[in-house]
């Protein structure tokens, strides 16, 4: 029974050793170093997308690693049954279920995988180019936080400026290709709704509403004076025509600066830099990643 698996069990064991060794060779690699990083970074556009973006590569290299690996160990286990029987070599009806369903199920997962990946992608794109268009606001005395961590989602920039606070929702959306021009990348707002080519959204503007009132009551909170926060919906790549007002500020991702246009109430000088506080204590979270904190090494 054994000498049935040996087959296989090289195929597995070809397979796993180069990942075995890059692993050794990287944990020697931190066991020898540390990083000269000191404190934790500030989240980058996109943080949270970019995350579950690497993940879902890994899922997809595993899913398509095992795709050609079941036809394999199923031929090796037919193979190595036949010469040890002396027999034609066949394969079993049930080595046939077990691979047509082994096969299906990680092709299932590959394809739904990829596709998930297209989708993390354009959303992070987007919000990473609606971060360098908000990063230019700095210039002109704004405060800019990305991918702000909040109750189990996250508010994809923060802005703090003179004339308020606002938190910006990106969405990517991908514009259809039909050869009418400029009508195919404009999206218009009548009052209820986003009216794309060809489709009509209207939850982008309720989460927008959601993350500001959770983040106007956060804000007043932690700073102990009453916060208001306007919420912003950016549509990076867009051409917005507003044909009724909004409480949601609309933009494309290039009307960044009509943000610091936007009436609100003015800030001093004294709470932005309490609210710059309160956020900066919250995004700078992430750690490092090149290298272990030396206490976890130690343990």
């Amino acid at each position: 029974m054994l000498s049935s698996l040996i087959p296989s069990l090289i195929v597995l064991v070809a397979l796993f050793i180069p990942a075995g060794f890059i692993l050794a060779v990287r944990f020697r690699e931190q066991q020898r170093k540390r990083s000269p990083l000191s404190q934790n970074l500030l989240r980058s556009p996109g943080e949270s997308l970019r995350k579950e973006l690497n993940d879902c590569v890994w899922d997809f290299v595993m899913y398509l690693m095992f795709l050609p690996l079941v036809p394999l160990v199923l031929y090796a286990l037919a193979l190595q049954r036949a010469l040890d029987t002396n027999s034609v070599f066949r394969i079993s009806f049930v080595l046939v279920v077990v691979g047509l369903l082994a096969f299906g199920f990680f092709f299932y997962k590959t394809f739904t995988t990829i596709r998930k990946i297209w989708k993390l992608r354009l959303g992070y794109e987007a919000e990473l180019a609606m971060g360098q268009e908000l990063d230019q606001l700095m210039r002109q005395g704004a405060v800019v936080f990305h991918d702000f961590p909040a109750d189990g989602f996250n508010i994809d920039h923060v802005l703090i400026a003179q004339n308020g606070v606002f938190a910006i929702e990106t969405k990517g959306r991908s514009k259809p290709n039909r050869d009418r021009g400029s009508e195919d990348a404009k999206v218009v707002y009548d009052g209820s709704g986003l009216n794309f080519p060809g489709w009509v959204e209207t939850k982008p503007l309720e989460q927008a509403r959601r993350q500001a009132a959770w983040l106007g009551k956060w804000l007043t909170s932690a700073v102990g004076d009453a916060v208001t926060v306007r919420p912003v919906l950016a549509l990076p790549g867009w051409f917005v025509e507003r044909k009724s007002r909004s409480d949601v500020l609309l933009i494309s991702g290039r009307e960044a600066p009509s943000i610091l246009k936007a009436k609100q109430e003015a800030l001093p000088e004294s709470m932005i830099k309490r609210i710059e506080h309160q956020l900066e204590q919250r995004c700078r979270d992430v750690e490092p990643s090149m290298y272990r904190k030396r206490e976890q090494i130690a343990s």
